[in-house]
């Protein structure tokens, strides 16, 4: 019984966490980082649990905005505070590998790991609920399309955040410097929010080209 259970458990993880992962050696290889492992480790393990985490309480924190409410308002929750919370969450980790950035290319790679590090952990509670409403083919195309989409649309938002804290590094400049670029992510993964949700087939396959178009200018900005 319990070995069962130990092997359903491991299932999903795999299901979940492999494809960021993958995306993961796939960024890291094409940039030709000098990233250490452990930096890399940090900042997956940081997205996946602690920027989980801290979206989390954000939105329950937000004044006058309880998790009921979250709930009710899905396109609200969706398009404007899980953009805000969770591109506010996952770039935070950087601090602890800022010993290690030395070009924009390392704070881009460090940001999209940690987005990866998200999309994982959310890829597993979406899957599970999907499972659980509709079956294992509902299952299945859940975890194919956010392997793809959502992987993608995690990592690039966060590189975007994770340039700009490589800029303010290597320049000395002031944590303000980086808000544009927090901004920006927020933009972006509204904007995808937005097609993924609008319950237009049309509009989902914007959003997946939006998103695997972010992550292809994402490698390309962190290999140049």
């Amino acid at each position: 019984m319990e070995t069962a259970l130990i092997q359903t458990i491991l299932f999903f993880l795999l299901v979940a966490f492999v494809p960021s992962i993958i995306w993961v050696i796939w960024l890291v290889k094409r940039s030709e980082t000098i990233l250490s492992p452990s930096s890399i480790l940090i900042m997956f393990f940081w997205g996946a649990i602690f920027a989980v985490i801290i979206a989390v309480v954000m939105e329950i924190l937000i004044p006058g905005y309880s998790p009921r409410e979250i709930a009710s308002s899905a396109f609200f929750g969706a398009v404007v505070i899980a953009p805000i919370t969770e591109e506010f969450a996952k770039p935070l980790g950087i601090r602890f590998a800022e010993r290690d950035i030395s070009s924009l290319n390392d704070g881009i790679i460090l940001g999209a790991t940690a987005g990866l590090g998200f999309a994982a952990t959310e890829n597993l509670l979406y899957e599970l609920v999907a499972l659980g409403q509709g079956g294992w083919g509902a299952f299945w195309a859940t975890a194919l399309l956010r392997s793809f989409a959502a992987c993608a649309l995690h990592a690039s938002a966060t590189a975007l955040t994770g340039q700009g804290y490589a800029r303010a590094s290597i320049g000395g400049r002031s944590w303000v410097s980086i808000i544009p670029f927090y901004l920006l992510a927020v933009i972006l993964h509204g904007l995808y929010n937005y097609l993924a949700i609008s319950g237009s087939f049309l509009y989902f396959l914007m959003a997946m080209v939006l998103a695997l178009g972010a992550i292809l200018f994402t490698r390309y900005s962190a290999s140049n």
